[in-house]
């Protein structure tokens, strides 16, 4: 299955932090030296939850479209 979700990604302290609002409170949230590290982390971790949901049946959550967001395709069915 395809998903897209928004994701926050901010620059603190020579790091980058990357957040999922919509699935932050599964714990989608993450880091790197790098923007482009914290959104390879971040693609990871939301596919492992997407996974996770798809295999207990668990309603997947809305997308949550914030200003400065960034798309993020995830799709299940290439795993």
């Amino acid at each position: 299955m395809k998903y897209r979700f928004n994701v926050l990604i901010d620059e603190n302290s020579g790091s980058w932090n990357a957040r999922c609002p919509a699935m932050e409170h599964l714990g989608a949230i993450t880091g790197g030296e790098t923007k482009e590290e914290a959104l390879t982390h971040i693609h990871s971790i939301l596919l492992l939850i997407l996974l996770e949901m798809e295999r207990n049946g668990t309603e997947i959550p809305k997308d949550e479209i914030h200003p400065k967001s960034i798309p993020i395709d995830v799709d299940t069915a290439a795993e």
